[in-house]
């Protein structure tokens, strides 16, 4: 992992180093805890490289999680392609819910958020007692919102689906596949808030790893499922379940042997209300613009399903489905690179280096830019292959095309948009993203995707063109906030 290039040098307790380390005004006060007990000393850690290195430590932190991003990509698209052999009612069906799975996730970021960017500060000031704190609690935490989210989506399944597709069919098929989804939500909570908190300590390896056990057993278990045993849409959702609770066992037992000086451990799993606190402070606001997000995307699925009628609406939503699954490829190096950002600005700031934490999210811009421009090349290329292997309707692949094509130009800004966010998480700066979310999703999205789809008639791409000046702006606006500097004063 670039930055431990070899097992002697993973953090953790060593013992060599324990001790009081001492602080410049002569005291041994933790100026991260704000307690009097001397922090536990981590080995090497990802501050310690030369800043020339700087570039490289970003690729090298990058690069498991861009694969661990492929992987958790495909779980997604192996069920949307599967349910495009059944029928275009199928594909609404599982894109839908596919789409709420993804949702979901949004709602874990109240926990993974703030845990993540306690630990990497406290990594980058070498306090390992709290980082593991925070650990702890925040599975805690992580259990109790998964199984709350699990209930909440078992009641909504049917008046969810019923209000966001038009045909009965696809309805039915969506509230069944939600249903059987929801069991693997405290499990996927498990796994989104562990791992996140894993890569805030600078191991974006083992993530990556667990992730291939995860698209392996969803796409074995659900092939089978569906054309060995014939058993359609409910098929697809349990192997989706299966492979879901299988990451969430898997990032437990990581958990529990311990990974870099991370580690569960029962004493620690008692409320620690200043841990919690901290915790829900940072991620807060990013619950709630996750929050923003859902009620956003709810609005514009259903402004899709408006931009024409009958059948012509099941077509443009279909073809919508297919591309934002397809745009998971730019989200592949921008999720990635963001955090690769998010950990470094993280542990920069702990180390009180904010000038090489600005350096280390402006580099990893660069490079996830460079990345998705070359995402938008393949989109614009490729547009037709791909929507001909996503769908066996000629209506879905004449009305998805085209905008495909035209959504291939804004890739390289919405990858970029998306690294400036993280790197303001990782700052703890978790407000800025709030606001700058809703000002470009509720009053740009929305009242622009209405306006050129609906009012003017503009099909899929007039509802397009809301989301794609949301990216252009958001990008902006994130990038400008960094530079503006005020995360570096954000307590963590």
């Amino acid at each position: 992992m670039g930055s431990f290039p070899d097992d002697a040098h993973k953090p953790g307790i060593d013992a060599r180093n324990a001790g009081t380390r001492a602080k410049p005004n002569g005291t041994g006060t933790n100026k991260c805890t704000g307690s009097d007990t001397a922090p536990a000393m981590i080995g090497r850690d990802l501050t310690s490289l030369p800043t020339g290195m700087l570039g490289r430590q970003v690729f090298i932190l990058a690069l498991p999680m861009l694969g661990e991003q492929f992987l958790n990509f495909m779980v997604s698209m192996v069920d949307t392609s599967l349910a495009g052999t059944i029928s275009k009612e199928a594909t609404a069906a599982v894109g839908t819910a596919s789409y709420v799975g993804w949702f979901i996730t949004l709602a874990f970021q109240l926990v993974g958020v703030g845990a993540s960017a306690l630990v990497a500060r406290m990594y980058g000031a070498r306090d390992i007692g709290t980082a593991n704190r925070g650990l702890n609690q925040a599975m805690v935490m992580a259990l109790l919102i998964g199984a709350a989210v699990t209930v909440v989506v078992l009641f909504a399944a049917t008046p969810f689906s019923s209000v966001l597709l038009r045909t009965t069919e696809a309805s039915t098929m969506c509230s069944t596949y939600l249903r059987i989804d929801a069991w693997s939500y405290t499990a996927a909570s498990l796994s989104f808030v562990g791992l996140a908190i894993v890569r805030a300590a600078g191991d974006t390896r083992s993530p990556m790893w667990i992730m291939v056990a995860v698209n392996v057993l969803n796409i074995v278990i659900s092939m089978w499922l569906l054309f060995g045993l014939g058993w359609g849409v409910v098929g697809i959702a349990i192997g989706t379940v299966v492979a879901r609770v299988a990451g969430g066992v898997l990032t437990l037992v990581v958990l529990w042997r311990g990974l870099r000086g991370l580690r569960l451990e029962w004493r620690l799993l008692r409320p620690d209300f200043p841990i919690i606190g901290r915790i829900v402070r940072v991620g807060l606001p990013s619950a709630g613009e996750a929050s923003i997000m859902f009620l956003t995307q709810l609005i514009f699925i259903f402004i899709v399903t408006m931009t024409a009628t009958g059948a012509d609406s099941t077509v443009n939503y279909a073809a919508h489905l297919i591309a934002i699954r397809a745009e998971g490829i730019t989200y592949l190096p921008a999720i990635a690179w963001m955090t690769a950002a998010a950990t470094l600005v993280g542990q920069y700031l702990g180390a009180n280096q904010p000038e090489r934490a600005a350096r280390a999210a402006h580099l990893a811009a660069l490079q996830a830019g460079l990345l998705t421009t070359a995402a938008g090349i393949a989109f614009f290329v490729f547009a037709e292959p791909f929507y001909a292997f996503m769908s066996n309707d000629p209506q879905v692949r004449a009305v998805g095309v085209p905008a495909f094509r035209i959504m291939a130009f804004f890739q390289p800004l919405l990858g970029m948009g998306i690294v400036y966010v993280g790197s303001l998480r990782g700052a703890g700066d978790t407000r800025a993203a709030l606001i700058v979310t809703t000002i470009t999703a509720l009053l740009v999205r929305v009242p622009l995707a209405y306006l050129f789809g609906v009012v003017l008639h503009g099909g899929l791409i007039g509802a397009w063109i809301g989301m794609w000046c949301d990216n252009v702006l958001r990008c902006l606006l994130m990038a400008g906030r960094f530079v503006q500097g005020g995360w570096k004063k954000i307590e963590v």
